[in-house]
């Protein structure tokens, strides 16, 4: 049976989306380094280290969930590892203490990494050997629009500074520089 060129394009689509949970979750964090220290009251030299255990974690994920997805299927270890996901990234939200959201972060990617060792693995499932690479390929190209994820996160991190409460009570200022 042979998919319509529509239908390709929806999977492509959707791997691409996969693909790119992991970069999306580092670049939009990353403007809001000083912010962060700030709230969680320490240096953003300690913050930094969230971004080492999230390629810690990132870089485990990868060792198991390839025999996973194998052993299990594609939708159980994808659906465990971005609830595993959602929840690091709440935990990430809530966290009060540095140490706390290191630790999250690192089951952050764990979480996430499941998204894209299933996307590669769904490409050998849903394409020809000789299509893996394209594929691959063009999946990884769909990232691109999201250049702009930097900017995002500057805008989502200023914005979101007049809308909330600081740990004092008070209503922070917006500021839109």
């Amino acid at each position: 049976m042979t998919r319509t060129r529509n239908a390709n394009l929806l999977i492509i689509l959707i791997l691409g989306a996969l693909s790119t949970v992991s970069p999306f979750s580092i670049d939009m964090y990353l403007p809001a380094f000083p912010q962060i220290a700030n709230d969680l009251n320490t240096t953003q030299a300690e913050i930094s280290l969230s971004v080492s255990g999230y390629f810690v974690g990132l870089a485990c994920g990868q060792l198991f969930y390839g025999p996973l997805l194998d052993r299990f299927g594609r939708k159980p270890p994808l659906y465990a590892g971005l609830s595993l996901f959602v929840l690091a990234s709440v935990g990430c939200a809530t966290a009060r203490s540095p140490e706390v959201f290191i630790a999250f972060r690192l089951l952050q990617a764990i979480g996430g990494c499941s998204a894209q060792v299933g996307a590669i693995a769904m490409v050998r499932d849903f394409f020809p050997v000789e299509e893996s690479a394209k594929i691959i390929s063009l999946s990884s190209f769909l990232r691109a629009p999201l250049g702009m994820r930097p900017r995002a996160a500057r805008f989502s991190a200023t914005f979101s500074r007049g809308k909330t409460l600081s740990r004092s009570g008070t209503n922070a200022s917006p500021s839109f520089a």
